[in-house]
């Protein structure tokens, strides 16, 4: 491969252009061939048996390109990338981004390298910003919510003599038969079971109601017609139950017992004490960072120039990315979750793209102040992390480098150390909340 050329198409951006010609794509592709030939399975030949052509007749002839590109750039894009940046003294403040512009047989390839590049911000302040850190009060509802969830997590199981009703925590061996054969996942034994939590099947739990510990019994049902097992989905089933106990749980007694069994402690009062200053000392660090943030917030503001517009939209895409992995964890889409917050995705998307301007804006000026009071970390102490993490990795030193991006380590460690040295320089009023 070759480096093309060397732009910069607007200011603090810097796009490289690469090439590779078609003897480099055929070879790399030939390689990628060899290396993958053993997983195609192609119509009319045994697996791995197929050649190239007939592989590349029945997938299509780009087939073995994309792996072959993926090769050539980790191979030699890097050395040619490093060399171009030195040459022309750029500085890069992020990961290029790559693009493929174009792929042909008889022409080989053309790819892009974009990266941000260090702007020169006019910062107009970095020191003596004031911000306030105001701590919500502790309400006794909140105490009290705490005391029942550990009211809750301290409650016990106690044998009920009684037949089974709502509420109650039964153990339970169980058979499940279909057609009169035992059906897989259709059995368990000492299986504890709410009933009225409705983690059963429909009429699982309900069939339980009225039975007395050691009651044996059957129980009729139909398997919903979604069932996630399409062999059992819509079918009639029945299972033979073994009633072993019979339980309710019992909550404890807000006492000195009770003060005693989570906390180690005398009084009901010292307990609710322990937990006012445990939520205190909560709202207070989180106060403490939204303060802290008004300062970066602030910094940001004192901080005039134009920022490369690739730096903030990799910003913005890293921001989605991690919204949308927070809404799968919710099980939520991003539609349903803008419907319930009433907000339309043109708004949403422009506060995400607001907020990554401003955190590139902090960033950048955090690491021009990291420059200027020579913050950035050393190569003795980048040497002293990379160690601690082949340690703790059972690596050698020289696998860790290599899979380690060094100037985003010293980038973002500089950045790290220049908001403890703003924050250091600054004001920040430590205020209780007003009633």
């Amino acid at each position: 491969m070759k480096l093309v050329s060397v732009e910069t198409p607007e200011k603090s951006v810097c796009k490289m252009t690469f090439s590779a010609s078609p003897e480099e794509l055929e070879a790399a592709s030939n390689a990628v061939y060899e290396r993958t030939r053993a997983s195609y399975t192609i119509r009319g030949f045994k697996k791995g048996e197929a050649d190239r052509a007939q592989i590349e007749a029945d997938r299509g002839e780009h087939t073995f390109w994309y792996d072959a590109i993926n090769d050539l750039m980790d191979k030699d894009v890097p050395a040619l990338y490093d060399a171009a940046m030195a040459e022309h003294g750029f500085v890069a403040v992020a990961d290029p981004v790559y693009d493929l512009v174009s792929v042909k047989k008889d022409e080989g390839f053309v790819a892009t390298a974009t990266v941000a590049l260090q702007p020169e911000l006019n910062l107009t302040k970095t020191t003596g910003f004031v911000s306030e850190c105001v701590t919500p009060e502790v309400s006794d509802k909140e105490i009290d919510n705490v005391l029942e969830r550990h009211r809750a997590a301290a409650a016990e199981l106690v044998p009920h003599k009684g037949p089974a009703v709502k509420g109650n925590i039964v153990h339970i061996d169980y058979e499940g038969l279909l057609e009169g054969k035992p059906f897989q996942g259709g059995t368990a034994q000492n299986q504890a079971v709410q009933l009225g939590s409705g983690r059963m099947i429909p009429g699982f739990e309900e069939g339980i109601l009225g039975h007395k510990a050691g009651e044996e019994f059957e129980i009729f049902v139909t398997f919903p017609n979604r069932y996630h097992a399409k062999d059992l989905a819509g079918k009639p089933v029945v299972f033979k139950v073994k009633l072993i106990d019979v339980c309710v749980r019992q909550i404890p007694a807000l006492n000195s017992d009770f003060a005693k069994k989570v906390a180690n402690l005398d009084t009901m009062d010292q307990l609710r004490a322990q937990v006012r200053q445990q939520l205190h000392d909560g709202k207070h660090a989180a106060a403490l960072n939204r303060a802290k943030d008004q300062i970066l917030t602030q910094l940001a503001d004192a901080s005039e120039g134009e920022l490369p517009s690739v730096l903030v939209e990799t910003t913005y895409q890293q921001q989605m990315e991690q919204i949308q992995q927070q809404l799968q964890m919710q099980r939520l889409s991003l539609d349903r979750y803008l419907s319930q917050i009433h907000e339309t995705r043109e708004s949403f998307t422009a506060k995400v793209r607001s907020s990554a301007e401003k955190t590139s804006r902090v960033h950048m000026a955090l690491l021009q102040i990291a420059q200027q009071e020579n913050l950035l970390p050393t190569e003795e102490e980048i040497e002293k992390t990379l160690a601690e993490r082949a340690e703790r990795s059972k690596k050698t030193l020289d696998e860790v480098k290599a899979n380690s991006n060094i100037p985003a380590m010293r980038r973002n460690e500089g950045i790290r150390k220049a908001a403890d040295w703003v924050i250091e320089h600054s004001t920040i009023e430590d205020k209780a909340e007003s009633k």
